[in-house]
């Protein structure tokens, strides 16, 4: 996937962002509404390049963002 598949408007709607923590004790984890896909991919980013956890992403128009199409969208350019 790449970032044609997603518009400006996309980015500053509301996204869901749930991180699944590396951690054997976490049986479940919930989603955090954020306030735009901006800073949604922005928390994603921080948590694959700390290694801390697996990160998903749905936006507000309900396209699912996938660990892998996190790291494309929020690798450093």
């Amino acid at each position: 996937m790449s970032g044609e598949l997603l518009s400006s408007e996309d980015l500053v709607q509301p996204a869901m962002l749930t991180v699944w923590p590396h951690s054997i004790d976490a049986k479940a984890v919930e989603p955090r509404a954020l306030p735009s896909l901006n800073e949604a991919l922005a928390e994603a980013g921080a948590v694959l390049r700390a290694g801390s956890g697996t990160p998903w992403i749905i936006t507000e128009g309900g396209l699912i963002l996938t660990p892998t199409t996190l790291r494309v969208l929020t690798a450093p350019t």
